[in-house]
């Protein structure tokens, strides 16, 4: 009778573990992945080295965000599935250990058969490659503040002053359905606009100058630029050189990156631009990176672990040089990639907009009287003062640039007059023709100016730091 006891008891328990296993492969089918991975883990208390449900219970995982465990039950899975060194490695690439991810991608791709798939690992393998060498300079920051907001409101949240210029957003449909904002930057002075338009799906950058009547035809702002995806969100330093867009071009990890790219006078275009880095950069969308040098305070926004309509908008105290993370191990570095860790900056004491305008560029007073901020800390008054005979020499380079800049526009403001006051038509082509080529001058003169500004402070900084 016992025997008879044991059988059914037996028999009734492994009825119930069928029924069980094959409630859970219906709601894994179904992708009912919560109710599914219940099941899973109650199968494998029983069955904790049975390759299908540690394969399931993984992508159970996987598919509800618990990337860690996921990765621990796809290892136990071993290699059977043809999905599973996939899903492995998008695991290893989200929770941000890259050299894992570079090694299962690579793994999936040499075997896969799947074109779909294929294609996904092969994006996520150059990311992947991407990110593996950024994790490794992850630059320490200064969170001032942050805060979630909508996405389509994030600009107002950018306290910026009058000195950094002017922005506006439009959000568009593009031909393929897809939500783009078109965004325009418009410089301090007035003069130049930059902005993003659509050309069939994507983003493009333009640029145009400000003309006597009207701003001048838009032209694609560089072809060094240009990308086959979307670029987007542009912010021109004060310098009239520094750029800093967004894009999800081909050195992206993943979305949205920011871009740096500075205009090179010698070949009249930018520079191929680098993508910043961590943790400004992460495998989500990160974009719209302004920086308020009369405040000394830059933005930037994040859609990284947000619904889809929030974005987090960050406020850091920005700094002319780089400093990177020291961290004691790996996981300290992906804690400062991600921003889970990170130093907590407060708000600067802001000067006077008085005296702000003297801080943003050399003003010549007085013979050799000067007033120049070498960095946040040294100024100089006197042009005796310079410890760097480069650095000398370049201060008189830039002062002739100066001189020949107020030239320029007092004749353009002449040329300006001129043509409001003569009615003749042929002299106002004229005219029209030479206040264009004189724009073109300006521009360039400009441009050589604040590139001078920042050679004068590099080379003084270079010396100063050797003789320390």
């Amino acid at each position: 009778m016992r025997v008879l006891f044991l059988s059914i008891s037996l028999f009734l328990i492994a009825s119930i573990f069928s029924q069980s296993a094959q409630e859970a492969s219906t709601l894994f089918n179904e992708q009912k992945y919560e109710e599914s991975s219940k099941l899973y883990a109650a199968l494998l208390a029983k069955r904790p080295k049975d390759a299908l449900y540690n394969y399931r219970y993984a992508r159970c995982n996987y598919e509800t965000g618990n990337y860690e465990l996921a990765i621990e039950h796809f290892i136990t899975s071993g290699n059977r599935y043809p999905l599973r060194d996939f899903y492995l490695a998008d695991s290893y690439f989200i929770t941000y250990q890259f050299d894992e991810a570079i090694e299962y991608f690579t793994s999936y791709i040499s075997s896969s058969t799947n074109e779909v798939f294929t294609r996904q690992a092969q994006d996520k393998l150059r990311q992947a490659n991407i990110a593996s060498r950024l994790i490794k300079r992850v630059e320490e920051v200064e969170i001032i503040d942050s805060i979630v907001v909508s996405k389509e409101d994030f600009l107002k949240h950018y306290q910026l002053s009058k000195e950094t210029g002017q922005f506006s957003i439009q959000t568009v449909t593009a031909p393929n359905k897809k939500l783009i904002d078109l965004v325009t930057f418009i410089t301090q002075r007035g003069d130049r606009k930059i902005f993003s338009d659509l050309v069939d799906n994507n983003a493009r950058l333009f640029t145009a100058n400000k003309l006597l009547i009207g701003w001048s035809k838009p032209e694609y702002l560089s072809k060094n630029i240009f990308s086959e995806r979307d670029d987007n969100y542009p912010f021109l330093m004060l310098d009239g050189v520094t750029l800093y867009f967004a894009s999800d071009n081909k050195n992206s990890i993943g979305g949205y990156d920011i871009f740096i790219t500075r205009f090179n006078s010698n070949i009249n275009d930018y520079l191929t631009p680098e993508n910043i880095g961590m943790p400004f950069n992460s495998i989500y969308n990160d974009y719209m990176y302004v920086v308020d040098e009369a405040k000394n305070v830059g933005w930037f926004v994040t859609d990284r672990h947000q619904e889809a309509d929030k974005v987090t908008v960050y406020q850091f105290k920005h700094r002319d040089e780089k400093v990177f993370v020291s961290a004691k191990d790996s996981d300290d570095l992906i804690q400062a990639a991600q921003l889970k860790t990170y130093k907590k900056g407060s708000a600067p004491v802001f000067v006077s907009e008085a005296t702000q305008d003297i801080q943003e560029e050399p003003e010549d007073i007085q013979g050799d009287e000067i007033i120049f901020h070498v960095n946040d800390t040294l100024s100089y008054t006197n042009s005796r003062q310079f410890k760097s005979a480069q650095a000398l020499k370049l201060w008189h380079e830039w002062n002739r640039i100066s001189e020949n800049l107020k030239k320029q526009e007092a004749a353009l403001q002449s040329l300006r007059t001129e043509y409001l006051t003569i009615e003749d038509e042929k002299e106002n082509k004229r005219l029209q023709t030479e206040i264009l080529s004189l724009e073109k001058q300006l521009i360039n003169t400009k441009l050589m100016y604040n590139e001078k500004i920042m050679n004068i402070r590099n080379e003084e900084i270079k010396y100063l730091r050797n003789i320390k």
